[in-house]
């Protein structure tokens, strides 16, 4: 590619959306096959781009690329396009150039990483019940009769105290430790290691409802005993599943109070582990 400025973009972007292209040596080239999805979004993306920076395609910098993000819109015009939107945009844009430079020999200046073009990624805050509806979810748990009530509440409250639903499903029956004036547990931390744990005073409803537990506990040798093995145990003596067992657990108590009966049916254990917990003390 030794005069990039003579070459047509809409030809290079034809022959590179096509899987074939002539490089730097002469020699024709089988690359990437993409789907009729990809060539379509591409082709739309790459032609916005061309109208936007005209002539100088070949001498775009990187503010070209993050000014021309900030002015794309959505389909009607009716608003700009949303971050995660703009951001494949503009990686469209990247893995352009990569290939002009890359495969066909037109070594321009490096693009910077997509991050400083586009912007960071946004960061979403976790969904989390409103705190009227945590503290409906608390009633509930108390009120629940069904299969294993106790396991059930204690399984809601350790959520609402803000434990996640991996560290609610790896706390341990021996991690317990009781004092004078407190109870705590040794959490599991968010590494996925059995090792990594944090001692957290449990609040005094979660002990409440983890004595209420603790008797009709069911647990299993070899899997568990009563006082060692996961804390919360299916019939099996076995640690629930995080992904099936917790979830019916939060859905089916969910169920049962009248302000939670419309959202029960995709409430997530996640969900609830992000609400602000009841047992937090008013400041």
């Amino acid at each position: 590619m030794a005069d990039a400025h003579h070459l047509d973009p809409y030809l290079v972007l034809d022959d590179w959306l096509a899987g074939t292209w002539t490089d730097a040596h002469g020699q024709e080239v089988a690359g990437r096959t993409w789907s009729a999805d990809a060539r379509y979004r591409y082709r739309e993306i790459l032609e916005s781009w061309f109208h936007y920076i005209g002539d100088q395609v070949w001498t775009a910098q990187a503010l070209h690329i993050a000014h021309w993000s900030e002015t794309l819109r959505t389909k009607d015009g009716a608003r700009p396009l949303h971050p995660t939107s703009r951001r494949r945009a503009v990686s469209v844009v990247r893995s352009y150039y990569r290939h002009c430079d890359e495969d066909l020999g037109h070594h321009g200046d490096r693009l910077p990483a997509r991050r400083i073009l586009a912007g960071p990624a946004p960061q979403q805050a976790p969904a989390g019940l409103h705190p009227a509806q945590g503290l409906a979810l608390m009633s509930a748990a108390d009120r629940y009769r069904g299969p294993m009530p106790e396991r059930a509440r204690l399984a809601v409250y350790l959520l609402l105290a803000n434990l996640r639903p991996g560290q609610a499903v790896r706390l341990r029956a021996d991690s317990i430790r009781r004092e004078q004036h407190r109870v705590t547990a040794a959490v599991p931390q968010k590494n996925n290691t059995d090792s990594a744990t944090a001692w957290r005073e449990l609040p005094r409803p979660v002990v409440w409802a983890l004595d209420d537990y603790l008797p009709v506990r069911t647990w299993r040798t070899p899997h568990s005993t009563a006082t060692t093995g996961p804390l919360l145990l299916s019939r099996n003596g076995r640690a629930i599943d995080r992904v099936n067992t917790l979830k019916d657990i939060v859905r089916t108590v969910a169920a049962g109070h009248p302000d939670l009966t419309e959202l029960a049916p995709a409430l997530s254990p996640d969900a609830v582990a992000h609400t602000l917990s009841p047992f937090t003390p008013a400041p």
